[in-house]
Order: C-alpha cells, then structure tokens, then sequence
C-alpha cells in the first residue's frame, strides 16, 4: 500500500476523474437523446424514470449506505497497517460483499414477486397501460442492484488504492448498456428491452472492473464476518448514513409521486433537467470529493488534523472555482444547451421549453450540489455519519414542504426550484457545523478567493451575454449548428474572460490548477557528445 497520500495525489487523481466523468456524463447525455428522439417527454420516458425509482432506493441506501459511511475509511485504515493490514482489508471486503449481495439479492427478490402493488404506491397519477408499462419495467430492473452491489464494493477497494480509472470508465459501459437497450433488445423486446439494457450496463459496470480487483491480489472467499468487531463497527457508521440517504431517496420519490399526477411528460422533463445540470457536480464536485476521499481518511488515521483541514479547504475552493462559472454560464445559455441536447425527433418545441425552464431553477443550485460530497465526506473520515444525516434530513423536509407548495403553482419548475433551495440549506447546515468543528477553514482565505471567482465569473458572464446576439445575427437559429454555433462562441467566450480575469485577479486556484494542464515543450539540455537534442514536457 504507497504511503505517500499527500495532497498533490489529490488533483491529478480528480483530473482523471474528471476527465472520465466528462466522457461518461457525454455518453450519458448521449443516451437521453437517444431516449427523447425515439419516445419524446411523455408516457414511456415517465414510466422509465418511475421504474427505477424502487430499484435505486434499494441499492442507495444498502450499498451507498455501508460504502461512503464506512467501508473506505475501515478499508484504508488497515491497508496503511502493512501486509498484515492487507489480508485483513481484504477479508473485511469479503464479508462485506458476501452480505450485502445477500441483502441486497433477498430484497430485490420480494420486490420483483411485489412491484405490481409497491409501484402504484408511488406513482399514484399512472393508470392503464402506462402503470403497467412501469411495473414490468421495474420487474426487470430488479436484478441491477445485486450486480451494481458486487460492482462498488470493487470500487471501494479500488478507490483505496488510488486505482481511479477503471473506476471511473465503468459508468461509461453502463450508459453504453442502456443504449444498446434502445437500439438492439426494444426492436426484439419491446419496450421491455431498455430495462434488459440497464442491467447490461450494470453487468459492464462489474466486470470491467474485475481485471484490476484480481491485480491488487483480492481473492474471493466463501466468508461473512457477521460477528466481527469490524462488521459491527460498519453497520453502527452505515446505519445513520442509510437514513440519510433514505432522506435524499424521499426527495427523488417525492417528484415521482407529486410528478404522475401532473401533465404528461413532468417526470421526464425533471429528469433530463437534473442530468444535465448534474454534469458539473459529477465531473468536478464529485470527482474532487471522491479523489479526495482517500486522503482525507488517512490523514485522520495518521492523527495529522491540521493537514486534514487545509486539504479541505483547499480542494473546496479548487471545486468553487470551477462550478459557480459553470452555474452561471449554464442559466445564461440553458435555452441553448436543452435544445442542442435534446430538441430533435420526438420530443417537441413544448418539451424543450420546459425543460429548459425546469433547468434554470436547478442550475442555481449547482454550486452547493458540487461542494456536500466533499464536505460530507469529512465528516465519514472522522467517524461522524449522525451530524450529515441530521442535516439531510432537514433538507428532505425543507424540499418536501416546498414542493408541496409550489408545485401546485409553478407545475414541475416548482419541484425544481424547492429541490435547489434545500440543497442550499444542506450545505449552509454542513459548512456551519464543519466550520465549528474545524474551528475556522482559514476564513480570510476563502472567502477573499470567493470574491475573485464570483466577480471573474460576472465578467465571464457579460461575455457570454454579448456574443450571443451577433451569432444569432449570422446564422440560422431554427436549425441545430445554428444553435449549436452559438452555444460553443458565447460559451467559449465566457470561459476565456473567465479565465483571463482569474489570472489577472492572481486566484491562486488558476495558478495551482495549471501546473497540471499539458504544458508546451522545453528543449532540455543535453549531455556533450549527444548528437541530437532530446525534447521533453514539462507537466507533472
């Protein structure tokens, strides 16, 4: 096990991450179109949505649950022991999957002999063929859980040992899954054959990741260590981690229920809305958390508290940096963005504009979305699932109460715009409480580097805003490269003030952040006597 976690190992792991993010989040954007050109905003999108809604709860809170509370941060801590702390990570993960492929298998089993009476329950607005559709759907769907299980108990191990990639291609396979769903099993199937695909994709998401597991020396053992101080240790961490997130499944659950009684199609809309915007919090916020998981977990380990809260704080600015101009620049161009993505076949001028209505009250919320990961996993580090779960807790209620509320009102923008808002509250809670425990997150720090990155993002912003009515001007926006034209020159535009101002502002996330950019040639010197010079790059 390398013992040099430092947090330069944070960055260049987060960019790989990222960069696999981005290639999985297009393939993923890539497999909404595929969805909205052949079957539009309507009944079958909002039966597949609803369909995975049973499915998902069970493999969130059960495998979610007991790996981001728990399993990574007791993996680490006894794979920094030695060889002798290996054997016992990795009979700690045996027990691990061992139980949950039983629980989760068991609980998927009485879901499929019951989805016909648990699915009305949460789509109370369906009726007739498209509850019907829904519950076989779901039925088929309910093998994903057990193979997804397996799959990220893999990933637990693999993120332990700062074995990012294959991790973070898997989800690439699993869009790729969903999409050959469409194009080969509906034609033989039916509709029937997008759930098959799903779990096609679920069962890529495992195996790819088999080849490294066997390379890190796991062996599979017929083992459940119910009774071990281990196991004990991981349900007391896991069990309030399952509550809170049982509490962010109440917020998905709650827009499929209040979402089927509402026009045809607002399930679908909210979904493809969420996704998108969604794509930074995966490629950044997520990628920075997860990279930093690790670190963060044998820096408390170690004891070492003071480079634990600079690590911290500072890979909480690097994802600031990066979200709120993204946050910006999509409500800006958000006409723009839904109607390349999606505004083609089936899904019509209606569709498009609610959904990119929809989207606008979610892109508002992309900054805090981007930072909880990060900031919920400190407290999994030190041991402390009950705080986060409090607070997501209260957040489940603030976005329950809002959506009753308004959706009556504002229809599906409504659900969007109470579902930010808590995300909203839920960081507040979290950085208020971590400040306290943390007793200060060099405050002078962060919030003068808030100031650089909310006022280069202005200006960013103003770009954008410039560019798009000469671009409009000179091409032709009712066809999809006219869109498209102006999408990619306001945006770019955007960014590269962005940037410059950043520069200017000397933010010292533009200056840390570039050092792991490619970097232009530098002729080395050479050696006398070599009779050709020898070029070599510069980036580390």
């Amino acid at each position: 096990m390398p013992q040099n976690f430092g947090n330069g190992r944070v960055i260049p792991a987060a960019i790989i991450l990222g960069t696999a993010s981005l290639l999985s989040r297009f393939v993923g954007l890539v497999r909404e179109r595929v969805l909205t050109t052949t079957f539009g905003a309507g009944d079958v999108f909002d039966a597949f949505v609803a369909a995975f809604r049973v499915p998902d709860l069970i493999f969130n809170l059960i495998v979610l649950g007991a790996l981001s509370a728990a399993f990574i941060p007791i993996f680490t801590e006894k794979l920094v022991q030695g060889k002798k702390g290996e054997k016992q990570a990795f009979d700690f993960a045996t027990s691990v999957l061992n139980a949950i492929v039983i629980v989760v298998g068991l609980m998927s089993g009485v879901y499929f002999l019951l989805a016909d009476k648990i699915v009305p329950v949460i789509t109370p607005g369906f009726g007739g063929e498209k509850l019907a559709l829904t519950i076989m759907l779901s039925k088929a769907m309910a093998l994903q859980p057990v193979l997804l299980c397996i799959s990220f108990v893999f990933s637990g191990m693999l993120n332990s040992y700062k074995r990012f990639v294959v991790y973070a291609l898997a989800p690439i396979l699993y869009n790729l899954g969903i999409i050959i769903g469409v194009f080969l099993f509906v034609p033989i199937m039916g509709i029937v054959g997008i759930a098959w695909g799903v779990v096609l994709g679920a069962a890529a998401h495992m195996l790819v990741q088999l080849p490294s597991i066997w390379q890190v020396g796991y062996r599979w053992k017929p083992i459940v260590g119910w009774s071990t101080d281990d196991f004990h240790k991981l349900w007391r961490m896991m069990l309030p981690r399952i509550v809170g997130l049982a509490a962010m499944q109440v917020n998905l659950v709650t827009v499929t229920v209040i979402g089927s009684s509402m026009l045809a199609g607002s399930i679908a809309v909210f979904h493809l809305a969420n996704n998108v915007q969604y794509l930074p919090v995966g490629i950044f916020g997520i990628s920075f958390a997860q990279a930093a998981f690790p670190t963060l977990a044998e820096q408390i380990a170690r004891r070492q508290k003071a480079e634990f809260s600079r690590t911290l704080t500072r890979i909480f600015r690097y994802i600031m940096f990066l979200v709120v101009p993204t946050s910006l620049f999509f409500f800006l161009l958000r006409a723009q963005i839904i109607r390349v993505l999606f505004g083609d076949g089936a899904f019509d001028w209606e569709d498009t504009i609610l959904t990119f209505d929809t989207f606008g009250w979610l892109v508002i919320s992309i900054f805090a979305q981007a930072t909880i990961p990060l900031l919920v996993r400190a407290f999994y580090v030190q041991q402390d699932t009950k705080t986060p779960v409090v607070i997501s807790i209260i957040s489940m209620v603030v976005n329950i109460g809002l959506a009753l509320y308004l959706a009556p009102i504002m229809g599906v923008q409504g659900l969007a715009l109470a579902f930010s808002a808590s995300a909203i509250v839920n960081l507040m809670l979290l950085l208020g409480v971590l400040h306290w425990q943390l007793k200060g997150f060099d405050d002078k720090a962060v919030i003068l580097s808030l100031v650089k990155i909310v006022l280069a993002a202005l200006g960013g912003g103003m770009m954008v805003q410039v560019l798009k009515y000469p671009v409009a001007a000179v091409v032709d926006m009712q066809r999809f490269w006219g869109v498209l034209m102006q999408l990619v020159v306001a945006g770019s535009g955007g960014v590269a003030v962005y940037l410059l101002l950043t520069w200017l502002l000397k933010s010292e996330e533009i200056i840390v952040l570039r050092k792991y950019l490619p970097q232009k040639p530098a002729l080395k010197k050479i050696p006398a006597g070599t009779d050709t010079p020898r070029w070599e790059g510069l980036a580390e």
